[in-house]
């Protein structure tokens, strides 16, 4: 048990993807199950490859910043399928709907949990992701729990550099002693907010998250929990 004391945390920052709208699982290792029951046919490195050059199209084309998650869904399943070769509209619909459907159940089960949190702190969002986060999270009815936002695209820096975490905290006003950070990746999240001096809480799901690093530290995480609900436990 860790023996960190919670008692003077004034805030919480979160990750987006894998964080709130999953319990730990990275965006590619979900699709692939999707794939496994649509596309049997698609190996996982072949999906591998699609998925990055689709996060690349995500990050090249300017109108993604204008969508909202059922646009991104969309818009990141075609580039898949353009990168494997596939003309199915069928298909392409069934993986994004079926992406689209996970990640809003855990984000309307996260809801209430937010507005609790949100009463006693304040809460925010530190995310490598696409100039629409905070258009994401208000289209789907979060956005009014967070005090700030940093989108990398936006902020013009991307996990794991610490000035994304350090530009939340001045939004914030919070030293890093004063707040945790909850995330789903050891090497995006976990070790360098534990570098900044924030508290760590890893959402870990060793089965459905990226691989760990040669120089894993699992003392980087103060805390580790299986669903976004275990704050319940250390914050309310």
């Amino acid at each position: 048990m860790s023996r960190v004391d919670l008692r003077g945390i004034q805030g919480v920052l979160f990750d987006l993807g894998g964080t709130l709208d999953s319990d730990g699982e990275h965006w590619l290792n979900r699709f692939y199950l999707l794939y496994q029951k649509h596309l049997p046919q698609v190996d996982f490195l072949s999906l591998k490859s699609a998925f990055y050059e689709a996060e690349a199209a995500c990050l090249q084309e300017p109108g993604v910043a204008a969508l909202d998650l059922a646009g991104l869904i969309d818009f990141h399943v075609s580039r898949q399928f353009q990168a494997l070769g596939i003309n199915s509209p069928q298909a392409s619909a069934a993986l994004a709907d079926g992406f689209l459907e996970s990640c809003r159940r855990c984000l309307r089960r996260n809801a209430g949990l937010l507005a609790r949190l949100s009463k006693r702190l304040r809460l925010g969002v530190v995310t490598n992701f696409y100039g629409n986060a905070a258009r994401l999270l208000t289209g789907e009815g979060l956005g009014e729990f967070f005090t700030v936002i940093v989108d990398s695209v936006v902020a013009g820096v991307r996990k794991p550099d610490p000035a994304i975490f350090l530009a939340a905290l001045r939004e914030l006003k919070l030293p890093p002693t004063r707040a945790a950070y909850v995330g789903d990746s050891y090497g995006q999240d976990i070790r360098p907010a534990k570098q900044v001096g924030l508290i760590t809480v890893w959402l870990r799901n060793d089965a459905m998250s990226a691989p760990l690093p040669p120089d894993f530290d699992p003392t980087s995480a103060d805390f580790q929990i299986r669903s976004l609900m275990d704050l319940e436990g250390l914050f309310l």
